[in-house]
């Protein structure tokens, strides 16, 4: 049984477990005790970041090393494909969305609640936010999903990003948009059985998530 460290609201946890649902595996969920970065803990998973893992021996955090592990691991159904390039591009666009796509989203997440909104930095987000999608849709050629007809690690962060843009777009009315190919990859991918139990959870709690920190 895979012990599974997470925070609901956790973006990077919502990729782990849907690579978990996909891959059929049993998992137990705990919050990290005394909250993340705490030194309880650190004392478990040294980074003291969510998501993480233990199985067995292995105390594993970091999203990344966690779904290449579990791939490998726990090989059928395979979720990266196969070909030293096509792997090569799964892994480009799976760190594009971890270390240039997603950190912009995250840094909006000061601006959810009144009181500490600032007009310019929503406006000149916007703009860095666009080009890293139009960036995406010219490295990315999703056929229906990144790597083709079935799941891939590179898919599951953006399950959670999609969500995190959506609610952006309504809260803030965000003037950013989504290219035809990438809104229609975005339907494709919340349509998936192995994701779209876990697109309505993410949702649902970012929402809540978003209500707490609108409403004070």
């Amino acid at each position: 049984m895979i012990t599974l460290y997470n925070v609901p609201v956790s973006s990077y946890g919502a990729k782990v477990r849907i690579i978990l649902r996909h891959k059929g595996l049993d998992w137990t969920e705990l919050a990290p005790p005394d909250g993340y970065g705490s030194p309880a803990y650190r004392a478990i998973i040294a980074s003291g970041t969510v998501p993480a893992i233990i199985d067995g021996d292995l105390n594993l955090a970091d999203s990344e090393a966690i779904a290449e592990y579990l791939d490998e691991a726990h090989p059928d159904p395979a979720m990266m494909p196969s070909g030293i390039g096509a792997r090569a591009r799964a892994r480009e666009i799976s760190r594009f969305h971890d270390t240039r796509l997603e950190p912009v989203l995250r840094s909006y997440f000061a601006q959810v609640a009144p009181a500490t909104r600032d007009a310019d930095i929503i406006a000149s987000n916007a703009h860095l936010l666009q080009d890293r999608i139009d960036q995406l849709a010219v490295i990315a050629s999703p056929a229906p999903l990144m790597t083709g007809e079935d799941l891939a690690i590179a898919d599951c962060g953006f399950v959670a990003s999609f969500a995190i843009l959506a609610l952006l777009q309504d809260i803030l009315d965000l003037p950013v948009t989504l290219p035809a190919d990438l809104a229609a990859y975005g339907a494709a991918l919340a349509a998936h059985p192995s994701v779209s139990e876990e697109d309505d959870r993410y949702r649902a709690v970012l929402a809540d998530w978003a209500s707490a920190k609108i409403d004070g």
